[in-house]
């Protein structure tokens, strides 16, 4: 029997909404052949297992940020004030997807898939946001005294620690709770202190009035 390409693709979609909402415990095969309106056999004609979705869910994840990434980074027609903008919005919506249960599941029961995602992170944080640093750079909008690296690294350190629940579940219960609620706020907030702290004052007044 051939395969159906809108049926692999919704069984896909129905399974990332999914994940994303419940965590990866939480959702059965079942539920997703439930919603769909299909029998388990046809998702696994498509699909392996249940991890097999998850580890797919991320391989599109992956790739959606950073097709979207690399075209803002490579528009030659906003400002560099413009692309911050651009890249911090198109970041903190993909990173909030990712819920604590989400990623307590990954962790426990996906430990592979957890590599690859801070891999990914990294990969992010060194190769794209150093390059958006370098143009802020050339560009005359980050003070000439900051030392790129530390930037990114910076950077890199709070999109890997600040999105772990086993990191945040160190901290104190009062630091903890103060904290925002949803990691798309947490890494919203953590970008601003980066940014604000880099960039010249024309740059700042910029990225304040656009």
């Amino acid at each position: 029997m051939p395969r159906n390409n809108e049926i692999e693709k919704e069984i896909l979609k129905e399974a990332t909404q999914l994940f994303f909402d419940k965590g990866y415990k939480k959702v059965t095969v079942d539920e997703i052949a439930s919603n769909l309106a299909i029998s388990k056999k046809t998702i696994y004609k498509y699909y392996e297992s249940k991890q097999d979705l998850l580890e797919k869910t991320f391989d599109n994840w992956r790739i959606s940020i950073s097709s979207e990434i690399n075209e803002i980074l490579d528009r030659k027609n906003i400002s560099f004030i413009e692309k911050l903008k651009n890249m911090m919005s198109h970041i903190g919506v993909a990173m909030g997807r990712m819920n604590s249960d989400l990623i307590a599941d990954i962790q426990e029961n996906v430990p592979h898939l957890w590599i690859k995602i801070n891999n990914y992170k990294h990969e992010a944080a060194f190769l794209r946001f150093n390059r958006l640093i370098e143009e802020g750079i050339a560009k005359g909008k980050i003070k000439k005294n900051i030392n790129k690296n530390l930037v990114v690294a910076l950077y890199a350190c709070a999109i890997e620690t600040l999105l772990d629940p086993n990191f945040l579940n160190t901290l104190p219960p009062d630091m903890k709770k103060k904290l925002p609620k949803y990691h798309s706020d947490i890494f919203d907030q953590t970008l601003k202190i980066i940014y604000e702290g880099i960039l010249t004052d024309d740059a700042l007044d910029s990225l304040s009035n656009s």
